[in-house]
C-alpha cells in the first residue's frame, strides 16, 4: 500500500509541477507578447512626441529669429542716433568722421578764400574781372576749387547765411567759414568777404556822365517809360546822375546817363514803341592820358511826334484813329472801320475831341457844335443815346464822329 501510494504521490507531484510549469510558461509568453505590444506602442508614442517636439522647436526657432531680427533693427536704428566720441580727446563728434573738429588737422594746402562782391548789381570780382552772379554758392565753389590744391567737395552754405552775405553794404569786411569734405572728414576753412562797388555802380550818385538823352515833345507816359526802364536795368550798371527839365513843363527833358552805350538801346526802344525820330551827335570832351585816345560824350536827340495814341488825324479827306505806334502808325479808318498802316509825318492834322450835346434823334442824330453853334450830323450813333446827353466827338465840317476809347 505504501509503495503504491508513494508512486501515485510522485506522479501527482510531477503532474502538478508540469501544470505549474506550463502555466508559468504561458504567463511568461503572454507577458512577452504584452511587452512587445507595449514596446511598439511606446515607439509610436515616442515618434509622435519627437515630431511634435520638432514642430514646437521650429516655431520657437522662428520666433527667436524674428525677435532677434527685430532687435537687430532696433539696435541699428539706435546706432544711428548714438553719440560718437573722439578717440583723441573724448569729445562728442557732431558730424561724420573719426575725429572731432578740434582734433582734425588740415593736411592739404590751400590759399586764403577771398570773395569780392558788389551787392548793388549782384556781381563779383574774380581774376580782376567783374562778372554777374545769380547763385552765391556756385561762385564760392569755383573760388574754393581754385584755392585748394587737393580735390575736395564743397558744401553749400545755408540760405540764411547767403541772405546775410548779400545784405552787406559797400565797405563791409567780414570773416566767414566754408565747409569742405575729403572722404568722410569735414573741414572748416576760413574765408573773407569784401563788399565794394563795381566800376559801373561807383559812378552812381556822382557828376560823372558819358552821354545825354535829349527828349523833346515828351508826355508823362514817355517819361514813366524811361524811368521804369532805368529801374529794370539798374543791375546792369545803367544810371542817370542828372535830370534837367528845360522849360518846366516835362515835355523837354535831358537825362545824363553814366553809360553811353545804353543810350542807343533806350533810343531804339522809344523809336519802336512811340515812333520817335533819332539823331546822334558825338562830342569830344577829354583825352585818356594812359592810352592817348580821345574820349567822346554821346548826345542823342529823340523827337517824339505831336500825335499820340487814340488821337484822330486827317489824311486825304479820311479820318484815322491811332491804335498804336512803332516804326509806322497803326490806325483804323473811322468811316469804313478798316485797319491800315501809315508813315510818320509832321504835317498830320490832329483833330481834338470836343464835348457836345445830342439835340436830335429823328430823322437823324444831330449834335450842336459848341464853337460855331451849327448843327452837325452824327455819323456813328448808338441806339442808347438820349436827348441832351453829353458825348465826345470829332467834328469835320458838317459831320461828327463819336470817339470811343
Amino acid at each position: 500500500m505504501s509503495k503504491k501510494v508513494k508512486k501515485v504521490g510522485k506522479t501527482m507531484v510531477h503532474k502538478i509541477k508540469h501544470k505549474a510549469l506550463s502555466k508559468h510558461k504561458s504567463i511568461e509568453k503572454h507577458k512577452i507578447v504584452n511587452r512587445s505590444k507595449s514596446k511598439a506602442h511606446n515607439v509610436k508614442n515616442v515618434k509622435k512626441h519627437l515630431a511634435t517636439h520638432k514642430l514646437e522647436h521650429k516655431k520657437i526657432h522662428q520666433r527667436t529669429n524674428s525677435t532677434a531680427h527685430k532687435n537687430i533693427k532696433k539696435v541699428i536704428v539706435h546706432k544711428q542716433y548714438a553719440k560718437k566720441f573722439c578717440p583723441n580727446c573724448g569729445g562728442t563728434i557732431i558730424d561724420g568722421g573719426t575725429l572731432c573738429k578740434n582734433c582734425r588737422v588740415v593736411d592739404f594746402d590751400f590759399k586764403e578764400i577771398k570773395l569780392f562782391t558788389c551787392n548793388n548789381c549782384k556781381s563779383y570780382n574774380y581774376k580782376n574781372k567783374w562778372k554777374k552772379f545769380y547763385n552765391l554758392n556756385s561762385i564760392l565753389k569755383e573760388i574754393v576749387q581754385s584755392s585748394v590744391k587737393q580735390t575736395v567737395h564743397y558744401q553749400n552754405l545755408p540760405e540764411e547765411k547767403i541772405e546775410e552775405l548779400l545784405s552787406y553794404k559797400a565797405g563791409v569786411h567780414k570773416d566767414f567759414t566754408v565747409t569742405v569734405s575729403t572722404g568722410k572728414e569735414n573741414f572748416d576753412l576760413p574765408g573773407i568777404i569784401d563788399v565794394t562797388l563795381c566800376p559801373k555802380c561807383s559812378k552812381q550818385g556822382t557828376k560823372y556822365f558819358e552821354g545825354v538823352l535829349q527828349i523833346r515833345n515828351a508826355t508823362p507816359e514817355i517819361n514813366d517809360f524811361i524811368k521804369n526802364d532805368l529801374h529794370k536795368n539798374k543791375s546792369r550798371g545803367v544810371h542817370v546822375n542828372k535830370e534837367v527839365d528845360i522849360d518846366g513843363t516835362g515835355a523837354n527833358v535831358d537825362y545824363y546817363y553814366t553809360d553811353k552805350k545804353y543810350l542807343k538801346v533806350i533810343s531804339e526802344k522809344l523809336r519802336k514803341n512811340f515812333g520817335a525820330r533819332i539823331k546822334h551827335n558825338a562830342q569830344l570832351f577829354s583825352i585818356d592820358w594812359e592810352t592817348s585816345k580821345n574820349l567822346y560824350r554821346l548826345n542823342v536827340l529823340v523827337e517824339l511826334p505831336k500825335y499820340r495814341k487814340n488821337d484822330v488825324i486827317k489824311l486825304d479827306e479820311q479820318l484815322y484813329k491811332i491804335i498804336s505806334m512803332d516804326e509806322k502808325i497803326h490806325v483804323i479808318n473811322m468811316k469804313n472801320n478798316t485797319k491800315t498802316l501809315i508813315p510818320h509825318k509832321d504835317s498830320y492834322d490832329v483833330l481834338k475831341p470836343l464835348e457836345v450835346m445830342l439835340i436830335k434823334k429823328y430823322p437823324e442824330f444831330e449834335i450842336l457844335d459848341p464853337t460855331t453853334y451849327y448843327q452837325a450830323r452824327l455819323m456813328n450813333p448808338s441806339e442808347n443815346l438820349e436827348i441832351n446827353q453829353k458825348i465826345q466827338v470829332i467834328i469835320d465840317g458838317g459831320e461828327a464822329w463819336i470817339v470811343r476809347k
